[in-house]
């Protein structure tokens, strides 16, 4: 059953979902025409919103840049590819490795998404890699899959956006609610529940998702079967002192060594507060440690900016339709389409199907609650609805949606060697399953 839903959801996919950079572009012209019909907004004040937009996500999308081109150098060190190697040795069976890669996908991404999501994908290449070579027969975009579950639960795990902010002194909306805790939303007990539902079920989902048919291995994809390791440069070779700095570890160590220092005093004072400088920072200072001399590190960050062509390109244009979104009013009319069925004891789970339409068009966590969240929590302060359930809501739908939009897969894409269609398919699959278990989360009680 699950294999044919699958193959069925794999094929509609394959046939209607364009490549993501022509989807940003059918999105950017439905969103103007949905805001110039929808609000009083006129035609060149979408355009201006449009424009200013467009630069917003700049920074973030360095962000991206950065965890992913960082990610794949320590990868490529001797001593985590070797560790990575290991680990995907691990399974014998297509249908085990699938399974032990969805739940350290999940597991992960849970902990922190941007973390989760390079990891994932780099554990789910090398698994491919592994698997055939020792000529065990594995469908490669359902690996896929399974390594984009590392995005399925990031919005009620400890990197939350939505949660996160509302727990942040001053934040945008601190006049009207004060401060949720996290008691409320991340560690609420309903949450703990449904995200341990979905780590118990997606795994059988995913793995049962394999086709017995038309099976696609890694080797007819754009995927380096020999990667790994590159040569360091010896310190032998070097003939000047330009080239010794060159070649040296100790550049490397005492850099690292700061970065480290400067870490774990920040860890002290800050306790386990990860965002995206944070991780970059650890990452980059724990490629440079992981690696001989400056210069390998140097060409490991080369060779991994070559993937990240997607982020750079897309992630403008995704600002573009956000500006819009949020300037016309768009987004709040969307909402309280929603929020005018709800009383409130189901205000949550319309704000969960309300973010999910959202989705479309704000991919981003950040994005997608500065565009509806305000609505929704002036609804919940009316109709008497917990703001910390209602905040979940949005961000279920935030996170449940990735299943359909694959805006967050380009990282995953470019690490992996793999189109959006490949994967998406059954990622729609695994949203059938995933849906039904937040609303009742979000019902019940």
């Amino acid at each position: 059953m699950l294999e044919k839903l699958g193959v069925t959801c794999e094929r509609i996919v394959r046939s209607y979902m364009p490549d993501p950079f022509v989807l940003v572009l059918l999105l950017t012209f439905a969103t103007f025409g949905l805001a110039a019909w929808f609000t009083p907004t006129r035609p060149h004040e979408l355009l201006s919103a449009w424009n200013a937009g467009f630069w917003e996500l700049l920074s973030f999308g360095m962000q991206m840049v950065l965890i992913v081109v960082t990610g794949e150098a320590i990868a490529e060190s001797v001593l985590v590819h070797r560790f990575i190697k290991k680990i995907c040795k691990i399974p014998r069976t297509a249908r085990s490795g699938v399974f032990l890669l969805t739940v350290f996908s999940v597991l992960l991404g849970w902990l922190h998404w941007g973390f989760g999501l390079v990891m994932a994908s780099l554990a789910g290449r090398e698994l491919a890699k592994s698997l055939h070579a020792r000529k065990v027969t594995l469908h490669y975009p359902v690996i896929g899959a399974a390594a984009y579950m590392s995005m399925l639960l990031w919005h009620a795990g400890t990197t939350a956006s939505a949660p996160l902010l509302i727990n942040t002194p001053g934040h945008f909306l601190f006049k009207e609610i004060g401060l949720i805790p996290l008691s409320q939303t991340i560690f609420l007990t309903k949450n703990i529940i449904a995200c341990l539902a979905l780590a118990a079920v997606i795994p059988f989902v995913v793995m049962n998702l394999l086709p017995r048919r038309n099976i696609r291995t890694v080797d007819q994809f754009d995927v380096d079967l020999n990667a790994g390791p590159r040569p360091q440069l010896s310190e032998e070779k070097a003939k000047t002192f330009a080239e010794k700095l060159e070649r040296s570890y100790l550049t490397n160590f005492i850099v690292g060594t700061m970065g480290i220092v400067l870490l774990l005093q920040y860890f002290r004072r800050e306790g386990l507060n990860l965002n995206h400088n944070v991780v970059n920072f650890l990452f980059l200072m724990v490629g440079l440690l992981l690696h001989r001399n400056p210069i390998g590190y140097a060409r490991a960050i080369s060779q991994s900016v070559r993937g990240t062509s997607g982020i750079i390109l897309q992630f403008p244009f995704y600002g573009g339709i956000m500006g819009m979104m949020r300037d016309s009013g768009l987004g709040h009319e969307i909402a309280n389409v929603f929020v005018q069925f709800a009383d409130g004891r189901t205000l949550p789970f319309f704000a969960y199907i309300a973010s999910i339409v959202t989705k479309f068009f704000v991919p981003s966590g950040g994005g997608e609650w500065a565009v509806e969240g305000p609505v929704m929590l002036q609804a919940a302060k009316t109709l008497g609805a917990p703001v910390g359930l209602t905040t979940m809501g949005i961000a279920y739908g935030n996170m449940v949606g990735n299943m359909f939009q694959p805006f967050w897969a380009i990282p995953l894409l470019s690490i992996m060697g793999l189109k959006a269609r490949d994967i998406m398919g059954y990622c729609l699959a695994v949203f059938f399953f995933a849906f039904p278990i937040l609303a009742i989360a979000l019902l019940t009680g």
